[in-house]
């Protein structure tokens, strides 16, 4: 299973709530999580949590073209909790587009067999990126926006663009919208909304919500679960557009 976690604009907290959903992630619905940083203008989480990037998503791409469906998490990403990868992805946007580019198709159906559920930091994903692939086969892609009206503003467009490429898309509103959930879903052009309050320390805090403790306890944790919980629910009820449309040709060619 994938969920591409991406933006339209600005900073608002992509990789940190790639991390929330992946610790929150229902065990029933995926024992085993992968958080990939899959940005072409460059990651984050090596730095941010003093992993390092290497071994990483270079490595585990080239193995991934190379060793054909096997994907070895454990070669490629740290273990941050038990059941919980995390892959960083190269800090330059030039490394990271020259690694992506021609290789986003054939990771995301390799990664799409696998039997772990993979949220993907696709950063600013849009049609123009070589990882708009990885959209295609995902269960759902969740966009996540703050909620400033000229933020809000520059969602409709983007969602569009992905409903092309995309078998259901999400939108995430950080802070306190305007309008209701309703309302933001008419607006937006896609059913499932969540929002939540905007933290000023999210990053801190969602790398301590990889492990229990007290961040569990928070209100953070407590929408993350919610979250998470329909995420997964919407996500397992979801089959990957390239996914259908590759049976499709299997079909037309046997007919």
């Amino acid at each position: 299973m994938i969920v591409t976690v991406s933006s339209v604009r600005g900073s608002p907290g992509v990789t940190s709530w790639c991390l929330l959903l992946a610790a929150a992630w229902p065990e029933e619905l995926g024992r085993e999580r992968v958080v990939l940083e899959a940005d072409v203008d460059g990651g984050v989480l090596g730095a941010r949590y003093g992993i390092g990037v290497e071994p990483g998503a270079v490595s585990l791409i080239a193995s991934l073209r190379h060793a054909g469906n096997e994907v070895a998490v454990g070669e490629h990403g740290r273990e941050a909790a038990p059941g919980l990868w995390l892959v960083p992805g190269p800090e330059s946007g030039e490394q990271a587009g020259s690694v992506w580019s021609g290789t986003a198709a054939q990771v995301a159906a390799q990664l799409a067999r696998d039997d772990r559920v993979w949220l993907l930091d696709c950063g600013r994903l849009s049609p123009s990126k070589p990882t708009i692939q990885l959209a295609e086969w995902s269960n759902l892609a969740l966009v996540v926006c703050r909620a400033g009206p000229e933020d809000l503003v520059q969602v409709p467009r983007r969602v569009a663009a992905i409903q092309q490429h995309a078998a259901m898309v999400g939108v995430l509103v950080i802070g306190k919208p305007p309008y209701d959930k309703h309302e933001l879903a008419d607006f937006f052009g896609t059913a499932p909304v969540w929002s939540v309050a905007a933290s000023d320390d999210l990053a801190r805090m969602a790398g301590h919500a990889l492990a229990p403790g007290k961040a569990r306890r928070s209100w953070l944790w407590r929408s993350a679960v919610e979250i998470a919980a329909e995420v997964a629910s919407l996500a397992v009820m979801s089959e990957p557009l390239a996914a259908i449309s590759k049976g499709s040709d299997v079909e037309r060619r046997f007919a």
